[in-house]
């Protein structure tokens, strides 16, 4: 029989997107709507078929992707019960 275990992940990424607007503080703003409302993954890795499924194709930010960190934190066995 199996075990099942409750595992907690971190994953910490950044990067880079371009985005095109009047001012700073503008820009800024539509990056953390895109962010909030995409994902940072999915702004640096966009499917290409995004340019037909979403209200708006996400390879137009020409994500780039500079650094990811990722660690397991815990692990514990969980009652099958």
């Amino acid at each position: 029989m199996m075990n099942k275990y409750k595992v907690a992940i971190w994953e910490e990424i950044s990067g880079f997107i371009d985005v095109e607007a009047e001012t700073k503080g503008k820009a800024e703003e539509i990056a953390e709507d895109l962010m909030y409302s995409h994902g940072v993954e999915t702004l640096f890795y966009p499917s290409r078929e995004s340019a037909f499924t979403l209200d708006e194709d996400l390879t137009k930010y020409n994500g780039k992707h500079t650094h990811r960190n990722a660690e397991v934190l815990t692990c514990e066995e969980v009652n099958n019960d």
